[in-house]
C-alpha cells in the first residue's frame, strides 16, 4: 500500500499509531479509534486492517493471546487485500509466535512459512530476518540446535543485507546462534558469538539482554568446566531486576535455565527463581511452564504428595491451555477460508482484467495489436531509437485490390482472408524489435526497431513471397490472380523535432506511391524530402497530377 496516495491526516494517525503501540497506550487507543471512524466513513477494509494488526500486537504484548490471535487473523486478508505485503508478512510472524507459545509447533511452522514465502515474494528483508529467527527458535524448542543453526546463519546474512537492522532482532539472533553452538558441542564458536552478543548489547543495553546474556554465560561455561565463573553468571542473574515483560519475552530462556540449575542441584537459586517468574507471570500459557517444573522439582526430591497436588493443577491449567489452544486453532481454520476465498476473489478480479487489457489492446478479428495499442508500441519505439541513436522503419502496407475481392468473394471469405495475411504478418514477430498490428480495414502496420536499410529490404521481401505464398486465389485483382500487398517503408533515425505521426505519414506516402504506380511491391523512404518527391513523381507518371 503506497502511503503517497492517502491524506495526510491518514498519515499522520497511521505514523501515531505504529510510534505509540507500545509505549503510550493513550495515544495509541485515540489515534486507533480515529483512523477505525476514517475506515469506516469510508470504508476503508485496508486501513481497519491496519489497525487490526496494532490492536493485536498490543494485546500479544499484554498476553492476551485468543484477543491477539482474533485481531491478527481479522487483518490479515484485509492487509492482503490492500497489498500491504509488509504487514501481512508480520501478521504471519506474530500469528506463528502465538501458535509457538501455545506450543503448536506445526501451525507455527504453517504460518512462519506462508509469511516466509510471502517476504521473500515482495523482497521484504526485515520480515524474512524474523521470521528465519523464529522458525529456528522453534527448532530449538525441539532440541534440533542444527537446524537451528542453519537457519540462524542465514539470518546473519539477510542482515547485512539490511540498511538500518534491527539492534533488539540482531541481539536475538546472535543469542540463540550461542545457544545452538553450546547444544551443538562448538564451545569455542558459542563463546565468540557470546562475545559479538556482548558488544551489541553495550550498545542496545536492556534488562532483557542482561538476562540473556547470563543464561548464556551459565550454560558456556557449565559446559567448559569453569563452575566459578558458571556461579558468578548465576548470581548475576539472580541480582538482575525482573518485569512481567521481560519475563514473558524470555519465559522459555528462563524456563531453560531454571531446569539448569535443578539439574546442577542450586536448588535454593532454583526455588528462587522459579517464585520469581511466578509472581511476575500470568495466564495458563504460562502457568503450564512453572507447573512443569515444580513437577520436576518434587520427582527430584521425592516429594510424591506434592508432585500429586501439582500434577492435578497441572492437569487443570493443561485443559484451560487446550481450550485457549482450541480457540486460537478455530481462529486460524476462519482465516484461512477467508484467505483462500479472498485469494480465489482476487484470481478472478486478475483474469477479468486481464481479458479486458487483451481486449482493449487487440483487433478481434485478427488477433493483433489494434490501432490503440499500435500507438502505444510506436510512441515507445520512437523514443528508443532517440535515446540511442538507432534506426527505426515503420511499414504500412495493404492488401491489393481487396474491395474487389470482398465484393465478389464475400464478406466471410474477405475476413479469412485478412486473418491469414494477418498471421503471416505476425510471423514477422519472430525477429527481435519487430511489432505488428492492424491499422484498420485492410491496411496493417509493422515497426522495426534497430535494422539497417539493407535489413529492411530483406524483411520486405521476405514478407511480400510470405503473402504470394499463402496461395490466394484472386481472379479480379488487377495486378495478379493471387492475392498481393503494396507496402511503404519509411527508414530513418529520429532527429531533434521529429515526431511519431512524421514517420507514420512518411511511410503511408510511400504506401500511396506504390498503389500509384501500380501495386504489388515496395518502396523504402529515407527522407522527409525524398518520400514527398517520389510521392509526386508517382502521380505525374500515373496521369493522376
Amino acid at each position: 500500500m503506497d502511503r503517497d496516495n492517502l491524506p495526510a491526516k491518514v498519515v499522520k494517525l497511521m505514523e501515531a499509531i505504529e510510534k505509540s503501540a507500545r509505549n503510550d497506550r493513550d495515544t495509541f487507543e485515540q489515534s486507533c479509534e480515529e483512523l477505525e471512524q476514517y475506515a469506516k466513513q469510508n470504508r476503508s477494509d485496508y486501513l481497519n486492517g491496519f489497525c487490526l494488526f496494532y490492536r493485536g500486537l498490543i494485546s500479544y504484548a499484554d498476553a492476551e493471546l485468543e484477543d491477539s490471535m482474533g485481531f491478527l487473523s481479522e487483518a490479515l486478508n484485509k492487509l492482503i487485500s490492500g497489498e500491504d505485503w509488509t504487514l501481512a508478512s508480520r501478521t504471519y510472524n506474530a500469528m506463528g509466535n502465538i501458535a509457538d507459545f501455545q506450543g503448536d509447533a506445526s501451525l507455527a511452522i504453517d504460518c512462519y512459512i506462508k509469511g516466509l514465502s510471502m517476504s521473500r515474494e515482495h523482497d521484504i528483508l526485515r520480515s524474512e530476518f524474523d521470521i528465519c529467527s523464529n522458525i529456528a527458535n522453534v527448532y530449538l524448542t525441539l532440541n534440533d540446535p542444527a537446524n537451528a543453526a542453519e537457519l540462524l546463519f542465514e539470518c546473519e546474512r539477510i542482515g547485512e543485507r539490511i540498511e538500518k537492522n534491527d539492534p533488539e532482532a540482531e541481539i536475538i539472533v546472535c543469542a540463540n546462534l550461542c545457544q545452538s553452538l553450546l547444544h551443538l558441542g562448538r564451545t569455542e564458536e558459542a563463546s565468540k558469538k557470546l562475545d559479538k552478543l556482548k558488544s551489541l548489547c553495550s550498545k542496545f543495553t536492556s534488562s532483557i539482554t542482561d538476562i540473556s546474556i547470563y543464561i548464556l554465560e551459565t550454560e558456556l561455561f557449565h559446559a567448559t568446566g569453569d563452575y566459578a565463573a558458571r556461579d558468578a553468571a548465576i548470581k548475576k542473574l539472580n541480582e538482575t531486576k525482573l518485569s512481567s515483560i521481560n519475563v514473558f519475552d524470555a519465559l522459555n530462556e528462563l524456563c531453560r535455565h531454571c531446569t539448569l540449575l535443578l539439574n546442577i542441584n542450586k536448588i535454593d537459586e532454583f526455588l528462587m527463581m522459579l517464585d520469581r517468574i511466578d509472581f511476575l507471570a500470568n495466564g495458563p500459557a504460562v502457568e503450564k511452564y512453572i507447573l512443569e517444573l515444580r513437577l520436576s522439582y518434587y520427582e527430584k526430591i521425592g516429594d510424591v504428595q506434592s508432585f500429586r497436588e501439582v500434577a492435578g493443577n497441572y492437569y487443570t491449567v493443561s485443559r484451560i491451555r487446550e481450550a485457549e489452544r482450541n480457540k486460537i486453532i478455530c481462529h486460524n481454520i476462519t482465516s484461512r477460508i477467508r484467505l483462500y476465498e479472498e485469494e480465489n476473489r482476487r484470481k478472478e478480479v486478475e483474469i477479468s482484467n486481464l481479458h479486458l487489457k487483451q481486449k482493449s489492446e487487440h483487433d478481434p478479428l485478427t488477433g493483433l495489436h489494434n490501432r490503440y495499442k499500435l500507438n502505444e508500441m510506436a510512441e515507445l519505439a520512437f523514443h528508443r531509437a532517440y535515446l540511442n541513436g538507432t534506426p527505426l522503419t515503420i511499414e504500412i502496407l495493404d492488401v491489393d485490390c481487396y474491395k474487389q475481392f470482398n465484393d465478389n468473394y464475400g464478406h466471410q471469405c474477405g475476413d479469412d482472408c485478412l486473418i491469414r495475411i494477418a498471421e503471416a504478418i505476425q510471423s514477422m514477430e519472430e525477429y527481435d524489435g519487430v511489432h505488428t498490428a492492424r491499422y484498420g480495414g485492410d491496411e496493417f502496420v509493422i515497426i522495426y526497431e534497430e535494422y539497417s536499410k539493407r535489413d529492411i529490404e530483406k524483411m520486405a521481401q521476405r514478407l511480400h513471397e510470405k503473402i504470394r505464398n499463402l496461395n490466394i486465389e484472386h481472379k479480379y485483382s488487377q495486378v495478379s490472380n493471387l492475392i498481393t500487398i503494396s507496402q511503404g517503408l519509411f527508414h530513418k533515425i529520429p532527429s531533434g523535432g521529429n515526431k511519431t505521426w512524421d514517420f507514420l505519414y512518411a511511410a503511408d506516402l510511400a504506401l500511396y506511391s506504390v498503389k500509384t504506380s501500380g501495386k504489388n511491391n515496395y518502396y523504402i523512404g529515407t527522407d522527409f524530402d525524398g518520400v514527398r518527391a517520389h510521392y509526386k513523381e508517382s502521380r505525374v507518371a500515373s496521369g493522376k497530377v
